[in-house]
Order: structure tokens, then C-alpha cells, then sequence
């Protein structure tokens, strides 16, 4: 099963999405504002691809076992989130509602003349948890995450492994060096342009000493 987030409209106080499964619209999404730098509860996670599983601890995961004992296997989780914890889909209407989580609902105001919200959100999650839950424990699920509509819906993430002794990993083309991926690190490569290429780990590395 394949995930995508593609959010069409930010504005100073929240941003709004679509999520794609499998490359047919399945709702509308809600999230927190962008933001330079993280402020906590009030941020929406990078763009990036990211693994969804199943967390089955804490108090939210158990107010969701008490509310849908018949449905819930656990809160869907995006994982490995840089600089985040505990990012959940899940239900709610409003900004309040999320700290940094993805919202899902059936309908979606118009962000630019008012705060955004969504609508109908239980309806749309108790329509949808179900399938990515199964699709969880049958293998790896996936979810992607980009802040601009792609010329292509089926446009897809590929991976690659590092060719060279040394990497360097920069935040953008030619900008200061932030760490070093080592020979035959598997990357997961979101877009490339100008023989630079944006990996999974929200960095920029050299198109040449990537290998497909």
C-alpha cells in the first residue's frame, strides 16, 4: 500500500492536504503550520517518506482501544520523523486538535480567508484505519509526505545505495556539510535536480555517487 500526503494549501496558522492510497484520493488531511524552526505543538513534521506502524502503548493508543474496541489494533504511527515523537494519525476538526499528527476528514474549508478545518474527520477515519491497519501487519507500509501538488500523483520515491567511502549530507545543494553517509547506506531518494538529489534523511547529496 502506498500513502501519500500532498498538501495544496498553507497558510500562517495551518496546512491542508489530500490523502492519496494507492493513487486514488481518500481524504482530506489537517495539520499544524509550517515553521523555520520547531515550535512545539504548533509544527507540521518535514516533507519526506516515512514508515507507518502500528504503537500500541500509550494513552491515546488506549482511549482509541476503549472508543473503537471492535476496529482498533493500535495508532497508526509515522515513524523515524527527525526532531519529532509520536506522530499519529488519527481523528479531530481543528488545529487544537494536533500536535505535529496528521487530522483526516471527508470535508475541507478554505484555509486562506480562515483558520482551516476539516469535517465528517470519525467518518473518514473509521472508513479508512481499517485497510492501512491490515495492509501494517501484512507488510510495510509507507507515507509520503510533500508540500506541493507533483506534476504526476504516481510519481514514486526510489531507493539507491551510497557508492563511495564518504557522503557528504548537506540541507541543500552546496550548503555546509551536516553529516556523512557511508558506502552502501541505503537512501531513499524523494526528487533530483541539478545533479543533486534530496534523500530520506531531509538532506541534499551529489547525483554522481548515488547507484540505483
Amino acid at each position: 500500500m502506498k500513502l501519500q500526503v500532498i498538501r495544496y494549501s498553507s497558510s500562517p496558522q495551518s496546512t491542508l492536504g489530500l490523502l492519496m492510497i494507492d493513487n486514488q484520493f481518500a481524504c482530506y488531511t489537517l495539520e499544524d503550520e509550517f515553521q523555520e524552526k520547531k515550535i512545539a505543538g504548533e509544527t507540521r513534521i518535514p516533507s519526506g517518506r516515512y514508515p507507518l506502524k502500528l504503537r500500541k502503548e500509550g494513552s491515546q493508543n488506549q482511549h482509541y482501544q476503549d472508543k473503537f474496541p471492535d476496529m482498533h489494533k493500535g495508532m497508526l504511527h509515522v515513524c523515524e520523523v527527525p526532531g519529532f515523537k509520536y506522530i499519529h494519525i488519527h481523528i479531530g476538526n481543528f488545529t487544537k486538535d494536533t500536535d505535529g499528527c496528521l487530522l483526516l476528514g471527508d470535508g475541507a474549508n478554505n484555509n486562506q480567508t480562515t483558520d482551516g478545518q476539516i469535517s465528517n474527520s470519525k467518518l473518514a477515519y473509521t472508513r479508512i484505519y481499517p485497510k492501512i491497519a491490515a495492509a501494517i501487519e501484512a507488510g510495510e507500509v509507507w507515507i509520503t509526505y510533500t508540500d506541493q501538488i507533483p506534476n504526476e500523483i504516481t510519481e514514486d520515491v526510489h531507493q539507491a545505495q551510497v557508492n563511495v567511502d564518504h557522503l557528504n549530507l548537506r540541507t541543500a545543494p552546496y550548503s555546509d556539510i551536516e553529516g556523512i553517509l557511508k558506502q552502501n547506506t541505503a537512501v531513499n531518494i524523494i526528487k533530483s535536480e541539478d545533479g543533486w538529489s534530496q534523500v530520506q534523511v531531509e538532506g541534499w547529496v551529489s547525483s554522481e555517487f548515488l547507484e540505483s
